[in-house]
């Protein structure tokens, strides 16, 4: 009996081995909010966009400093448009814009226009700081650059030194809504920390701001 009995011991433990296993590769508890909230997001997102048409225009953030550097990205080319007008690296404690562009809008400027765009900003961690269905639009294009059309107002961000450094994602979706049309774009920014080490200031690449956001 005691061999037997040592043999089903034996196989116990080998059955047991995939179960402790599994439970060793079984998910976290933030793993599973992150993954409900990526979903919840996804599910939005298509909801928003499931009676439109995908839209002949570009949407566009920018990432700049100053009013004067949106300017100048409207007025530029359109093939110097894709390296430019986008800082990817922001300190603290100043003030950054965040403008949503439309371009190669095709419809003529006596055409009536009615464009929303719905701006989402999330931190390190995939958590939605910011999600404003409406927070800018247009109703007529400017007359400088008619295809090219800044939805305002302008979101602004300004981040403080209690604010966690990391890569932060901007979304955006813009509806046409006189031709039931959409666009999308995203972009990335790293919030930057200066820290100073042994004399000398080290950038670390930071929670997400909430008082310096509108």
């Amino acid at each position: 009996m005691k061999p037997l009995r040592l043999a089903l011991l034996c196989l116990l433990a080998v059955s047991l081995a995939p179960i402790v296993s599994a439970q060793d590769d079984t998910p976290s508890l933030g793993d599973f909010a992150r993954q409900e909230r990526e979903r919840r997001q996804q599910n939005a997102e298509a909801d928003e966009i499931a009676r439109l048409q995908e839209a002949d225009f570009q949407a566009n953030i920018l990432i700049t400093d100053s009013h004067a550097a949106i300017e100048k990205w409207v007025l530029m080319g359109a093939a110097d448009r894709s390296g430019a007008g986008r800082l990817r690296e922001v300190p603290p404690n100043k003030k950054f814009y965040l403008p949503v562009v439309v371009s190669n809008y095709c419809y003529t400027a006596s055409e009536k226009m009615h464009l929303i765009a719905h701006v989402r900003i999330f931190s390190p961690d995939g958590k939605a700081i910011f999600d404003q269905r409406r927070i800018s639009g247009a109703i007529g294009p400017d007359p400088r650059s008619p295809s090219t059309i800044v939805l305002n107002p302008v979101v602004d961000i300004t981040f403080d030194s209690h604010d966690l450094p990391g890569t932060y994602t901007i979304r955006v979706t813009i509806r046409d809504n006189v031709h039931s049309t959409y666009a999308k774009a995203e972009e990335q920014f790293q919030l930057i920390q200066e820290k100073q080490d042994s004399g000398t200031a080290a950038r670390t690449p930071a929670a997400p701001p909430a008082s310096g956001l509108r």
